[in-house]
């Protein structure tokens, strides 16, 4: 296969929509080895192979390219676990179970997300837009589907009353999920504990503590 002059050439010639996830492609490589703050756009222009003007077309700048890096890693999960929500005809329990479940097993296969949960934790301080962005665009997400959760827990008499609106708890369901990602970061994958005994011991302890 001919890779020569005519392939630059041929990839301009691709359609927004086929050029945008090249684009996101080579932004997350970029962060992922650059960190945000070394990150260039011009350097994403490169590996993405489009003029070092044209990605400002697409995005306006580093921000927003960062966040819709991590709007295309992370939309699959959440639209998936709204799917579950809206559509989940058993108890809360089992829709509880399914959601945590989900949550570990991205762990263990999303490389891609694991890097860029890591560049928010460790840029975050020095770029308050970056930590803004984590807590009005995933957190405060991924916080609504728990609570949404624990409401129908108490409205079908599976889950204790007071746990419906019970401040803090829905930021508790999610962070040893959270956590056991912070594990791998540190520690690897090899050492750190495994993903499906924290599973196990999260929902025992979240299922046991909830119920009516």
């Amino acid at each position: 296969m001919n890779a020569g002059p005519d392939a630059p050439q041929a990839r301009r010639r691709l359609a927004p929509e086929a050029r945008t996830p090249q684009i996101l492609q080579a932004a997350l490589e970029e962060f992922a080895e650059r960190g945000y703050a070394g990150a260039r756009m011009a350097a994403v222009a490169g590996r993405a192979g489009i003029a070092k003007g044209l990605i400002y077309h697409y995005f306006p700048s580093k921000d927003a390219l960062f966040q819709a890096t991590v709007h295309a890693c992370t939309q699959p999960l959440f639209e998936e676990a709204e799917r579950q929500l809206s559509g989940h005809a058993g108890s809360a329990r089992e829709l509880l179970g399914a959601l945590v479940r989900m949550g570990y097993a991205r762990i263990s296969a999303d490389q891609q997300e694991r890097t860029l949960f890591r560049l928010i934790i460790t840029e975050a301080e020095r770029f308050p837009d970056l930590a803004r962005f984590y807590r009005e665009e995933m957190l405060a997400r991924a916080t609504a589907i728990a609570r949404a959760v624990l409401r129908a827990g108490v409205a079908a008499g599976e889950f204790r009353p007071e746990v419906a609106d019970m401040p803090g708890l829905a930021e508790v369901v999610l962070a040893p999920v959270l956590m056991a990602s912070v594990w791998r970061m540190i520690l690897g994958e090899s050492d750190a504990p495994a993903p499906g005994v924290l599973r196990d011991a999260h929902l025992d302890l979240l299922l046991r503590g909830l119920s009516a």
